[in-house]
């Protein structure tokens, strides 16, 4: 228990994540820093790779205060863990035992940083995208050739205005005329770079999400084991955003600049090659620390990106089991994982902000150093008679706004090379090519004739390579049989069935189909052949009408309804208001687990596929439903010609199979077939699949009995279990009784964004602790941002002391002159240098923003209850991204943004008071055009913000979300093509956007661009009528006019980020929303921590409804009572509010109406974070998370011993198993438990549930996915669990053996109770509880 918790009780409510002495939650007494030194994970506290304290500190505690607004910039951070031991129940208390799951092994380091060609990285462009990028290059060259043009005219009349030869004003009318057309040039060329480019990097975006995704999808099945959809997501939306980020038109101002450089520089040489050749005398050196710096930029940029895909991937896994997350109280746990991961990333990103500044201060520098010896050497050349004044300016502003241009070419050289770093895993994957590829062609398939044959496999894992699953496996299945796979959990059933679908291919050995392996035939006609419904269904976003269609696309609507009454969902389907039209949201989260079983057989029946695959397909199902179901797919099978293979628990479901094969694992000897033959057969054999029957009391003599119906019985029995009520899990939109309430679910998020203001005061206050690097930074932008207009003070004396001697040819006063003002720009290269030194705290400022925004977001994501998951575009894809991106662009609003915003305001403000020093007339002319330039910027602001809000109907992460994390189902129904059609409409749709986009920026910014050199043509022109009329010196309207000049060619750079910086505004606004959003069942609200002794449950006239459902009452003034102790279970069909029952004790959902009472307290007063350490729920899909077992375990109590560990093991039955294993308790078990069975992963959740040690133990279908004998022994473990602690339970069941001893059953129907007592009681009542124990006894035996 950490220091200070008995005081830490605040009278405003404190949160679950909040630690009173903000120590990290390493262990009760240590900081973060050093919990992280103790593991080895860092030598120096200081560095920020191993998250020193303070900056772990900061960033943990930003997230604990969000409940103080952020904008007062207080951290008051108060532990909610008070009182809680850490020998008790486990809650969220850090013990001596090390982090599970460190940033440290989640977070490899590269040993190398790779980056594409600076061609390849334009593979995706099309003709038309290079047609629009050489034009929008041709147009950046004469942007660039723009400011050379000017300086040619300036320095003859800069010549004509010295002299005073003839009328002044005469000849300044004509340059400034010629200024204006040149104006007219740049609008074109400024708009047209930026039209093109934008569109050009928008449209091969597209195409490189669109490639990237179609491989991911074409990779096999082992290369998803080792990458987890967040990760692939996390590169999907932020690598890519990087990649456009660096070859959109901001690669294009690179060019404008560069070109600048050049021309500017070929027209010193043209003007004074003598004079150029000195000035450009330090280029070798701007090169080379170009170089160097842009391979460090390069490094730092890809170690970032990697660092944060694995964050995103951790993120991901998070909110896909944020059941588990909350349920067992590991918000604390989860936020520091996450922190610790981009902490990594963080230090990388301040690394590169860094290096970036180094190279443009060392070049700034030089630049200016270079302008003293010009000045020196100009001087001579002017004395020696070689190059007179008009020649010695044109090419001194040549060269010198050349080398600003070349300064100005890092950012855009910045983004392009961080561009090409984050393209290099995403093309590596593009280009790889899979083992077992879809699109590889083969023979052709068109039809199953023969036989499967598995010929002497030898099978492992790709990712456990170590672990032998099959040596020898001789295997074969003729065309037509019904076969059934049994054996005990993790045998390698499902892993045949793997095999069969090809997801991986044998170490040795070879799978046949007709004879012919399977590494030659037609992949994608194979799987055509294969219809599938596994024992984890995995639907998408869309209707009922779609998801059976992924089945057969082109089927009929006949098709489609025929195969739902066969799968016995229609009428469920028929009661919803939009019928087939209905939603089932995302992943399926709308309906409950038989429902979503049922549509995925429909889904696989739709297809009548020649082999049929049944992998506990039924687990899941009550058994009316199950039979019903059964009857339609023995009819559907009689027909004929389909092979069928089923994996199935209920050994009742597979005893009329033609032939049954019991596989067993033997460790390191593998899993092999140690019986086979009909049911009868291995009944008479006497070996363990008749032992296991026995125990499940199904014997030969009642193999034949019951009417079944001539040949019905076989498929009857063996497809008996396809559906499943799990309960209706039919999530809602979080509708708390506020303003939202009254928003349709559909439009609640864009409605939750736009209720959203993000201004830079609360940026400022949540960076507070920062606010001394934002000082520095701005001090950096005003002294880097003043020198550039005050240099021109200096330039207009040194052109006064050229100019005088061209007509006095006084050498003393020029050599005098000379070696006054010429060192002086060294203190201008000091200052430059510095300047951008400090300009780089503002990426390291913002840095710690972005992460800490990242860590803010991911907790308040975790804190929000499962009406915040069921808004549609609150998917775990949409939320990786905004995790991701969004956060990213952040980053624009206060680093790199902030830098230019005020860097702008300082050239600008400097050059106007140094205008108005020494010529006020002119410098009012200058700002009377002020107004149209901030109109420019407004009306582009304005439209801007237009496009990007255009943009929150998008639908593309969702898309690509859901298909990899259901990427086995995508794969086995040949969904690849069609995932990415859909997503390819997404992309569709914005190519019209970015053109829009194009247009604005385009034509805004060249507008801006014209208005600027009318600008100078007007001050030109009115600075001659001065001289002419006696009111202005030559050297003050040279000063005026140069500082205006430069003041406004920066604040046109600015203007051309305006659209990013509309995007950062948008993408904040997201972010906020969910930031800003305060749940209907909060962790952070404080309530009653004293539970009271034992757990005596009592529901009250509960009503529920799924707001997303109004008309559908799920619970209906229900009344019961779980008392103190009791074992207690619920049965009933689908839907009828069995497991809204368990989520609403689990405080996933609060009740509409009525009382939920604990120890006679309303459950709704008491402490949300008490109340869950003192439960524990087993879900019926498991969620296990990337890590071994031994931390899954580990998971529900982090303070647990590995004895502790063990015995929840043997409870579980599945210890002795994993000592089998060659990692043992340390063996990985993948992403979403991929590594393990469908048992095993269940046996894992319940050894987690049971370590927990809880008054209240919540179980929904926990045993499904095992065989009976395991079952039976599981089942045991948790008696004696139960009546060892006196824990109350309530289990959900379609197994009425597994609830029959209860203390207590609830039959439930449609939000009903109708009967309820002990199974004696309610056998000896006669009624439904009767007829359904009889029906399932009778279909056991």
């Amino acid at each position: 228990m950490p220091e200070g918790s008995e005081t830490g009780a605040s009278a405003k409510g404190g949160s679950v994540f909040e630690w009173e002495d903000r120590q990290g939650p390493f262990s009760p007494n240590q900081p973060i820093a050093e919990g992280l030194a103790e593991r080895g994970d860092c030598g120096d506290h200081n560095d920020y790779r191993c998250g020193s304290t303070s900056q772990m500190r900061e960033v943990i505690n930003m997230s604990h205060t969000y409940d103080v607004y952020v904008d007062e910039g207080k951290l008051e951070p108060v532990n909610r863990l008070a009182g809680q031991s850490e020998s008790t129940h486990g809650g969220s208390s850090y013990s001596r035992h090390n982090p599970l799951f460190s940033a440290k092994e989640e977070v490899k380091r590269a040993a190398v940083h790779e980056s594409v060609s600076p061609i390849a990285i334009f593979r995706y462009a099309d003709t038309a995208d290079r047609v629009l990028m050489i034009v929008g290059t041709i147009f950046a060259v004469c942007s660039g050739a723009g400011t050379p043009l000017f300086s040619f005219i300036f320095g003859r009349i800069a010549t004509d205005l010295m002299s005073g030869v003839g009328s002044v004003e005469l000849s300044a009318a004509k340059t400034s005329l010629i200024m204006v057309y040149v104006g007219i040039g740049m609008f074109v060329a400024c708009g047209g770079h930026v039209l093109c480019w934008t569109v050009a990097a928008s449209r091969q975006e597209g195409r490189i999400r669109l490639n990237f995704f179609r491989a991911v999808l074409r990779q096999d099945i082992g290369w998803h084991d080792e990458h987890s959809p967040g990760e692939l997501t996390a590169r999907m939306t932020g690598d890519t955003r990087v990649i456009q980020n660096g070859i959109n038109d901001k690669l294009s101002q690179g060019i404008m600049n560069g070109a600048m450089g050049i021309i500017g520089y070929i027209a010193g040489f043209v003007f004074s090659w003598e004079l150029t050749l000195v000035m450009v005398g330090m280029m070798p050196f701007i090169i080379v620390m170009a170089a160097i710096i842009g391979n460090i930029v390069s490094k730092m940029t890809e170690s970032s990106r990697k660092h944060f895909a694995k964050a995103g991937s951790l993120a991901t896994e998070v909110m896909e089991n944020i059941r588990t997350v909350q349920v067992f109280g590991r918000e604390d746990y989860e936020l520091q994982r996450f922190a610790e991961a981009v902490l990594y990333a963080q230090d990388r990103g301040i690394r590169k902000e860094f290096a970036g500044n180094l190279s443009a201060a060392v070049i700034m520098a030089l630049v200016y150093l270079s302008y003293t010896i010009a000045f020196f050497f100009g001087s001579y050349l002017v004395e020696w008679g070689r190059r007179d004044m008009a020649d010695i300016i044109s090419t001194f502003l040549a060269v010198l706004m050349g080398s600003f241009g070349l300064g100005f070419v890092a950012p855009s050289a910045t983004a392009f090379t961080e561009s090409r770093a984050a393209a290099y895993e995403i093309f590596k994957a593009i280009d790889r090519v899979p083992p077992v590829d879809i699109d590889a062609g083969g023979v052709p398939v068109t039809g199953f004739k023969q036989s499967i044959e598995f010929r002497n496999v030898r099978f492992s894992y790709p990712t456990r390579p170590d672990m032998i699953l099959f040596r020898d496996l001789n295997l074969t299945i003729k065309c037509g049989q019904k076969v059934a796979f049994s054996g005990s959990s993790g045998c390698g059933k499902s892993s045949m069935i793997g095999l069969i679908q090809r997801f991986y291919d044998p170490v040795g050995g070879a799978v046949l189909c007709d004879g012919v392996d399977m590494r030659e035939l037609c992949l994608h006609d194979w799987r055509d052949q294969i219809g599938i419904v596994s024992q984890e269904p995995n639907l998408f976003a869309g209707t009922m009408m779609e998801n059976v269609r992924v089945g057969k696309p082109n089927a009929t609507e006949e098709e489609v309804i025929e195969a739902c009454r066969q799968a016995n969902v229609h009428d469920t389907i028929m009661s919803l208001p939009d019928q087939y039209n209905t939603p089932v949201g995302a992943v399926g989260s709308q309906l409950s687990g038989g429902q979503k079983q049922r549509i995925a057989i429909a889904r696989a029946l739709v297809k009548r596929p020649p082999v049929l695959l049944l992998d506990e397909a039924t687990s899941a199902l009550d058994r009316k439903s199950e039979m019903e179901v059964q009857r339609s797919l023995d009819q559907l099978m009689q027909r004929g010609g389909m092979t069928v293979i089923v994996i199935a628990h209920r050994l009742a479901t597979i005893r009329n199979v033609d032939c049954i094969y019991y596989v067993k694992y033997d460790g390191a000897e593998g899993s092999k077939i140690t019986e086979s033959g009909t049911f009868d057969e291995l009944m008479e054999l006497g070996g363990e699949f008749a032992a296991m029957a026995r125990i499940q009391g199904v014997s030969t003599g009642d193999a034949r009995s019951g009417a079944r119906g001539q040949d019905g019985g076989k498929a009857n029995d063996f497809l008996n279990a396809i559906l499943d009520e799990a309960a209706l899990a039919q999530l809602d939109e979080e509708a708390p009784r506020t303003a939202r309430q009254k928003v349709p679910i559909e439009e609640l998020a864009k409605w939750e964004v736009n209720g959203v203001s993000v201004g830079f005061r609360r940026l400022m206050g949540m960076n507070k602790d920062k606010s001394w690097a934002v000082a520095l930074g701005i001090l950096g932008s005003a002294v880097g941002g003043a020198a550039r207009p005050t240099s021109t003070i200096l330039m207009g004396y040194m052109l006064r002391v050229l100019g005088e001697y061209s007509v006095n040819k006084n050498v003393e006063q020029l050599r005098s002159g000379t070696n006054l003002y010429a060192p002086l720009f060294i203190v201008f290269a000091v200052a430059n240098f510095l300047g951008w030194i400090l300009h780089g705290f503002y990426g390291y400022a913002g840095e710690h923003l972005t992460t800490k925004i990242r860590v803010l977001l991911f907790r308040q994501i975790m804190r929000q209850d499962m009406n915040f998951f069921d808004i549609p575009g609150r998917d775990a894809g949409t939320l990786a991204g905004m995790l991701s991106g969004d956060c990213e662009a952040v980053h624009q609003l206060w680093g790199p943004s902030i830098g230019l915003k005020v860097q702008t305001v300082c050239i600008v403000a400097s050059g106007i008071v140094v205008s108005f020093i020494y010529q006020w007339k002119l410098a009012l002319v200058a700002l009377a055009c002020m107004p149209l330039l901030i109109g420019c910027s407004l009306a582009e602001r304005m439209m801007m913000n237009g496009y990007t809000k255009s943009k929150e109907g998008d639908t593309s992460d969702t898309i690509v979300t859901e298909a990899l994390s259901s990427v086995r189902t995508v794969t086995s129904f040949n969904m690849k093509a069609d995932r990415v059609e859909a997503f390819e409409a997404t992309l569709r749709v914005e190519v019209p956007r970015s053109v829009k986009k194009g247009i604005i920026a385009g034509s805004i910014y060249g507008a801006t661009q014209f208005i600027y050199y009318s600008a100078y043509a007007l001050c030109f022109w009115y600075g001659s009528k001065l001289i002419d009329r006696g009111e202005a010196q030559f050297t003050d309207v040279m000063i005026a006019s140069m500082s205006i000049l430069f003041g406004a060619q920066n604040a046109g750079e600015a203007g051309a980020f305006a659209t990013k910086l509309a995007d950062a505004e948008r993408s904040a606004k997201r972010v906020f929303s969910v930031i800003d959003r305060v749940p209907d069942v909060d962790i952070e609200q404080s309530g009653d921590k004293d539970l009271g002794k034992g757990c005596d449950v009592d529901f009250r006239k509960v009503q529920f409804i799924y707001s997303a459902r109004p008309k559908q009452v799920v619970l209906a003034s229900v009344n019961l009572r779980f008392g103190d102790g009791m074992a207690n279970g619920l049965m009933g069909q689908t839907g009828c509010g069995k497991s809204t029952i368990i989520q609403m004790l689990a405080r996933f959902y609060d009740r509409r109406s009525g009382l939920i009472c604990v120890n006679g307290k309303d459950l709704s007063s008491l402490d949300i974070a008490e109340w869950r350490r003192n439960i524990s729920v087993v879900l019926q899909e498991p969620n296990l998370f990337s890590g071994t077992v031994r931390e899954n375990i580990r998971y529900a109590r982090e303070d647990a011993t590995d004895e502790e560990v063990e015995e929840a093991a043997r409870l579980a039955h599945i210890h002795w198993e994993i000592m089998k294993w060659p990692d043992g308790y340390n063996t990985e078990v993948g992403y979403k438990g991929s590594a393990l069975s469908g048992g095993q992963k269940q046996r894992v959740a319940i050894a987690r549930g049971l370590l927990r040690r809880p008054k209240l133990l919540l179980l929904d279908e926990a045993t499904s996915a095992l065989d009976s004998v395991t079952e039976a022994k599981v089942q045991e473990g948790i008696n004696v669990y139960q009546a060892k602690y006196g824990v109350t339970s309530v289990s959900i069941a379609h197994r009425l053996t597994t609830i029959r001893h209860c203390d207590q059953i609830i039959l439930l129907d449609s939000g009903h109770i109708i009967e309820q007592g002990s199974h004696e009681e309610l056998m000896a009542l006669g009624g439904e509880y009767m007829m359904r124990y009889d029906l399932y006894t009778s279909a056991s035996s």
